[in-house]
């Protein structure tokens, strides 16, 4: 059994997630596929990660690839949660997880109190509305003249994979769609082309490939499984897949890699020069483990996820979080940070200056850099305050 320090093996990820400065590539579908697809719950989460990981990243880059050339779909699969991922993963992906959103749709319906035969007519009377068109919600209501709640309606067939989400209405950063009907956005699409068994399986694999080495647990609360069925996906895979591998001081449970990967982690290489990064709410580095010792400070947990596991703004060094950022609108925009532990000089120098970079880009113009002292954690407050970590500051 080889032995490797926890910075060797965040070297390593940092470098397969294309989060250091030799790993960044100009090619969008391949950070996408690597880094486990785009986190897109929140609606500016994609391009701040493609930002971190991609040479002279603009934001029409991301719009092109998904909006216009259509290699990208933004789907709700693992978790329940809404990801972009290339083209040819979606037909095994959504097999994979389709079942986790079941029992959300009839519950959903159940509480609007729509019957399933109400649903789909209006299902069938919004597609008509979207043939050969993109639309947003109020568009799609307005066409059909109708009282039901369409936006309700048009997730749901979201979810069903009837209806797509296509490009925001205005900006980057606007939280609302367009809409267009599956079929036209995908129509060579086969939703069929493998079982959900082999799905699972596949998935396992893409998850080892692009965030290995894991535990057990990750795998499962990642790609959504119960543990029998990641057990049964890990034994399929057991030629390609090594247990164990690995016993670095701190991390206690069994690991999981591709064998293959395993000479590529003895081979890294953790260099003088401090990696830094300025992660988006949601980013695939931090939501790609349960177990998160790894990268996380215990004692700052709190202040890093809510309740409910989900990661905000965060600022890595070397892989580990030591501090928090935000942005906000204002006359002069802001760029807030907040430092969980105490930085040399010359380190807190460099963030600044990426902080000076990260607020460039999401401003277009020059920006205000301000440290806040105190945080309330994440913990105490409502959800969805990890996209306005320092709101209160």
């Amino acid at each position: 059994m080889e032995k490797f320090s926890i910075e060797q093996i965040n070297r390593y990820i940092l470098h397969k997630q294309h989060l250091t400065a030799e790993s960044k590539t100009s090619n969008i579908m391949i950070v996408t596929r690597d880094i486990g697809g785009l986190h897109s719950t929140s609606q500016t989460t994609p391009y701040l990660s493609l930002f971190n990981r991609i040479d002279n990243f603009s934001r029409n880059q991301l719009d092109e690839e998904a909006y216009v050339k259509k290699n990208l779909g933004k789907i709700r699969c693992i978790r329940k949660t809404v990801f972009i991922h290339n083209k040819e993963f979606v037909p095994w992906i959504i097999q994979a997880t389709k079942k986790q959103h079941a029992k959300r749709h009839v519950d959903y319906l159940v509480n609007l109190g729509v019957s399933e035969m109400k649903y789909q007519k209006l299902v069938e009377d919004i597609l008509k509305v979207l043939e050969g068109r993109n639309l947003s919600v109020s568009e799609i209501k307005k066409e059909l003249n109708s009282s039901e709640n369409i936006s309700a309606m048009v997730n749901l067939a979201c979810d069903q994979f009837k209806i797509i989400r296509n490009k925001p209405i205005k900006s980057w950063r606007d939280r609302r769609h367009t809409y267009s009907a599956f079929e036209e956005y995908f129509p060579d699409m086969n939703l069929e082309e493998y079982s959900e068994e082999e799905s699972r399986t596949k998935l396992v694999r893409y998850y080892l490939e692009c965030f290995g080495p894991v535990t057990l647990k990750d795998i499962a609360w990642w790609a959504g499984f119960t543990i029998t069925e990641t057990r049964i996906a890990l034994e399929k895979l057991k030629d390609y897949a090594t247990q164990n591998p690995i016993d670095p001081k701190g991390l206690l449970n069994p690991q999981y890699m591709l064998t293959r990967d395993l000479e590529r982690l003895a081979q890294t290489a953790i260099p003088d020069q401090a990696i830094i990064n300025l992660l988006p709410d949601l980013d695939p580095y931090m939501m790609g483990y349960k177990e998160r010792t790894r990268y996380v400070n215990q004692k700052f947990y709190d202040y890093i996820f809510d309740r409910s596991g989900n990661a905000t703004t965060t600022i890595l060094i070397n892989g580990k979080v030591k501090g928090i950022w935000d942005f906000i609108s204002s006359k002069k925009p802001i760029i807030k940070f907040f430092l969980l532990e105490k930085l040399s000089k010359e380190l807190l120098e460099e963030v600044k200056n990426q902080l000076d970079k990260m607020g460039r880009f999401i401003f277009e113009e020059d920006v205000v850099l301000m440290e806040c002292k105190t945080m309330d954690p994440l913990k105490t407050r409502t959800p969805g305050e990890v996209q306005t970590p320092l709101k209160y500051c």
